[in-house]
């Protein structure tokens, strides 16, 4: 009897907002226990109900960040659903970070000296990651997932020459190396392979266990460079390269409710051109999507596990979150400037920033 009662309660608990369970803790030793137990935070973000809470996060020069509820009819007079939330690091000289990406809650991040940290801003916890050496003149693209057949969350640190040394040595500007790091073991492992060319832009996306970014490559027979995309698939350990849709303007890849996306803008800012992998045949090629009429904007990041796309209006300084599946828009009020502004899409979860094989003790 006393079993089943467990059950009950557990099943009520699954179906609770990450704020009134973090609340909740306090309740007794046995509640503060299961809610801090990893294996029940991996079944609560599981939940329906869970992975509809998505958050958008707003980080501002300096450490004020606010985190907002799109569903919130907040206005000028009205914040309900913004909450303000400090960065954890609090020294002065550390106090410039940026947010790479989001997954399952958890939040990867880099400080001004390149060092990563996994963070869950709904639980306030946070890990300073180990830190692989890096060799002078060299920069940094991070990439970071959650690999289902490991268990296991993951970053990739692809490390290449910096533009300088584009003048000076060319063929380590143009070499990409790959670490990865895993938080079951908590190391950083160095990939043997190699890639000769270096990414366009600081930004890459996973998709399908494998990470996506464009880059620059060496013509042969000459100095001129070309784009194309690379990916490095986790589980193969191998590169392969794929073809840009187009050579012209910037193309920037997200993954869109499970696809692949490249997408363009105009240098007017006008529409935005979208293209959709499509793998057909076994061989990697480009559809045409549409054209979007969304005057200048751009995609600044979304949710992995739906369709939930949030699109920055500079101009208008608007945000806006779209559904990809029900193609429906839903403007966020947001009260400040855009321009100075990072916005991250994000789920609200107990899923902890420390190894998943540790206990949720200090939430």
């Amino acid at each position: 009897m006393a079993n089943l009662v467990d059950d009950i309660i557990e099943n009520i608990l699954l179906r609770l907002p990450v704020k009134f369970l973090l609340r909740l803790r306090c309740v007794c030793k046995a509640w503060r226990a299961l809610i801090s137990d990893s294996k029940f935070a991996e079944m609560h973000y599981r939940q329906p109900q869970t992975q509809a809470r998505s958050r958008v996060l707003i980080s501002s020069p300096g450490r004020l960040i606010q985190s907002i509820d799109p569903d919130s009819s907040g206005n000028e007079f009205d914040n309900n659903g913004v909450v303000n939330i400090d960065y954890p690091i609090l020294e002065s000289s550390n106090s410039v970070f940026q947010i790479l990406d989001s997954c399952n809650g958890l939040l990867c991040v880099v400080d001004s000296f390149n060092n990563p940290s996994l963070w869950n801003p709904s639980t306030r916890q946070f890990n300073p990651l180990p830190n692989p050496r890096l060799l002078q003149n060299t920069e940094i693209l991070y990439g970071f997932t959650y690999d289902y057949s490991s268990g296991d969350y993951k970053i990739l640190r692809l490390a290449y020459g910096s533009r300088d040394m584009v003048k000076t040595d060319i063929d380590f500007a143009f070499k990409t190396e790959i670490d990865v790091f895993e938080l079951k073991t908590n190391r950083w492992r160095r990939v043997r392979e190699t890639h000769f060319s270096r990414p366009a832009l600081k930004e890459g996306t996973f998709y399908k266990r494998a990470f996506y970014w464009v880059a620059w490559r060496l013509l042969e027979g000459c100095e001129d460079v070309s784009r194309m995309i690379v990916s490095f698939n986790l589980k193969e350990k191998k590169f392969k390269e794929v073809e840009l849709p187009s050579q012209v303007g910037t193309i920037n890849l997200k993954v869109i409710d499970g696809y692949l996306f490249a997408i363009y803008h105009d240098i007017h800012g006008a529409f935005t051109k979208m293209w959709i992998m499509d793998e057909t045949a076994g061989k990697d090629s480009w559809t045409i999507f549409g054209n979007w009429p969304l005057l200048p904007c751009w995609f600044a990041n979304c949710l992995k596990n739906g369709g939930e796309v949030l699109i920055v209006n500079i101009k208008k300084s608007k945000l806006i979150l779209y559904d990809f599946k029900t193609k429906t828009p839903k403007h966020i009020m947001f009260y400040g400037d855009l321009r100075s502004s990072i916005p991250v899409l994000y789920t609200e979860t107990l899923v902890s920033p420390h190894s998943i094989n540790e206990r949720n003790e200090d939430i």
